[in-house]
């Protein structure tokens, strides 16, 4: 079912909504608030000369002063209301408050290298164990790592990669063909400022919370079974605003003989990538077979990034 993850401070009851009606009104007027509170506030990006490739190069400098947790740093903005997250020519979306309550989606750059089942909660296959543990990687670190590190070594750290929340409860269903807004969608990737680019390569990995989830299920998620997926979508933004038909990148995948889940970084699809055209912007969706027709996915909705690669077209 559709959630919407409270992330509380210390001392501060967690909400978390999922299949209880009586918590809807709360979590509707709740969202409303959060998102109109973030604004796109963006520094001046100056677009590369046209045929120039740029790939997304994530430093240990942007975790200077990152949020100190298990196994590294995160965003230290990532409940700071009006702040997009701002590397090199890319604009990722962020919302972010810590008004009563801490919540952010969109994306943020994280550092940790803790791959633990935090599944267990209060009791078994509980999720409440995840709130203070969500800013992992499948992979231990980001794509190419400078050093040799054991993934899932608690206090050691490695290179920086993106994390992503997708906040499905607010973003319109099937919006291929309908007009970008950045207000509208809760993960979308600005390239440039006014140039216009085409994807030239972009690497995935699992999140922790759904990787345990699809293997054990937790609060809100069963465990997969013959037939079940969980999907990344990506769409492309023309000049014009006209969102593209959406690709799919497979980030669980049980339609075989076996639960198929990376835990490396894994390349999206060039020919893919291609398909989505000359492009201003990205936005990402996700979908899962463990979903509800009401509430929406059960799965959580987490993926990491790293290495987005992107050449100017014009």
């Amino acid at each position: 079912m559709k959630k919407v993850f409270y992330f509380l401070t210390v001392g501060v009851l967690l909400g978390l909504s999922s299949c209880s009606n009586e918590e809807d009104p709360l979590v509707n007027d709740n969202s409303a608030a959060v998102k109109s509170a973030s604004s796109t506030a963006r520094k001046s990006v100056t677009d590369p000369a046209v045929g120039t490739t740029t790939t997304l190069n994530l430093t240990s400098a942007l975790l200077s002063a990152g949020t100190t947790t298990t196994g590294g740093k995160y965003w230290q903005n990532t409940y700071t209301a009006s702040t997009n997250l701002n590397v090199d020519i890319f604009t990722f979306s962020h919302t972010g408050t810590s008004s009563g309550y801490n919540y952010w989606d969109g994306f943020i750059v994280s550092n940790v290298n803790d791959i633990t089942n935090y599944g267990s909660g209060s009791g078994s296959g509980g999720s409440d164990g995840w709130v203070a543990h969500q800013w992992g990687t499948m992979a231990g670190s980001g794509f190419n790592t400078a050093s040799t590190i054991p993934a899932g070594t608690p206090g050691t750290t490695g290179d920086p990669y993106i994390v992503a929340y997708w906040s499905s409860y607010l973003d319109p269903q099937n919006p291929e063909g309908t007009a970008f807004s950045e207000s509208g969608f809760s993960n979308w990737i600005k390239i440039g400022n006014t140039g216009i680019y085409q994807i030239e390569g972009l690497k995935i990995n699992m999140h922790p919370w759904p990787y345990y989830g699809c293997l054990y299920g937790d609060g809100f998620a069963r465990a997969f079974i013959k037939d079940d997926s969980f999907k990344l979508l990506i769409y492309g933004v023309a000049e014009d605003g006209t969102i593209s038909d959406p690709i799919e990148h497979k980030l669980a995948d049980y339609t075989g003989s076996s639960l198929v889940m990376p835990t490396g970084w894994v390349n999206v699809n060039t020919t893919d990538l291609a398909d989505l055209g000359e492009v201003q912007y990205l936005v990402f969706q996700m979908s899962s077979t463990d979903s509800d027709l009401i509430y929406g996915m059960n799965t959580a909705a987490y993926f990491c990034l790293d290495k987005l690669s992107v050449k100017r077209v014009e």
